[in-house]
């Protein structure tokens, strides 16, 4: 997990030790499309009554006060709802956010954030159940995606202690222009597919247990092909349900031209 930093010259108290840290609260900037990157050069000179120790993104992590220091993340003029949590006790972590009708984070911003917050719980020996939101600090709408109890529920339980947070769901993949599903896990940005789920789409998949490796080739099969009244068996590969035939064996059937490969290009010669 790679943590990049742009710390904010002001909007921040000193806080001289981080002993001062016993919990985590979770936020989102209730914005559509910014960046953890462009988060941190807002508060990064002008004063803004605001800021947060991390921003996180779909694809990186940037801090804008030191862990020592008291952001100004869950305060309120207000009442406090929670009897213990306030900044000076508190770590702030905002989600970059996105908005389609209702605000929502993509997988990779959420992942991120569970990676974060399990290295953060680590250092300073925070228990799961101090880790919350900064809607069970002040009643703050925040953040909105994780307000309803079941999406909150699910985030927590990603910050159990484990080694990755490789979550298995279920996607379209187009193979040929035909839509077939299979079991992905988004990690970095990338996505990993099962490979034995690419036999619907008219692969072989294999596995060497000598080498441990798989391997992935199209399917080849014999097709018995009637050229002239004649029967021949053509080599062939059925891709959503057309069989491509290897060209040479059809040419050989045939029996009329004769087909070769040379250069990247397909020669064709009639007799």
């Amino acid at each position: 997990m790679e943590i990049n930093r742009n710390i904010t010259e002001t909007n921040f108290n000193k806080g001289g030790s981080v002993s001062r840290i016993k919990y985590i609260v979770v936020h989102y900037t209730g914005n559509d499309g910014d960046t953890a990157y462009g988060n941190t050069v807002y508060f990064k000179t002008a004063y803004r009554g605001a800021s947060a120790h991390y921003f996180v993104d779909e694809k990186s992590i940037w801090q804008c006060v030191d862990d020592k220091d008291i952001a100004w993340h869950c305060g309120t003029s207000g009442k406090y709802y929670h009897k213990y949590c306030r900044n000076d006790n508190s770590i702030g972590v905002e989600l970059c956010s996105r908005k389609n009708g209702d605000y929502y984070f993509y997988d990779e911003t959420v992942r991120r954030a569970a990676e974060l917050i399990r290295y953060l719980m680590k250092l300073y020996g925070i228990p799961l159940e101090n880790v919350i939101r900064h809607y069970d600090v002040t009643h703050k709408k925040c953040p909105a995606p994780f307000v309803d109890s079941k999406e909150w529920e699910k985030f927590r339980n990603r910050l159990v202690d484990k080694e990755d947070d490789e979550v298995t769901d279920k996607v379209t993949m187009k193979v040929n222009g035909k839509d077939y599903t299979v079991n992905r896990i988004l990690k970095d940005g990338k996505n990993y597919i099962c490979l034995a789920d690419l036999s619907k789409a008219g692969f072989t998949v294999g596995y060497d247990s000598k080498t441990k490796q798989p391997s992935l080739s199209n399917s080849v099969s014999k097709v018995t092909a009637r050229i002239d009244g004649k029967e021949s068996d053509i080599e062939a590969v059925n891709i959503n349900g057309f069989n491509y035939c290897k060209l040479r064996d059809t040419a050989e059937a045939v029996g009329s031209f004769t087909a070769d490969y040379e250069n990247n290009e397909i020669i064709i010669t009639t007799e």
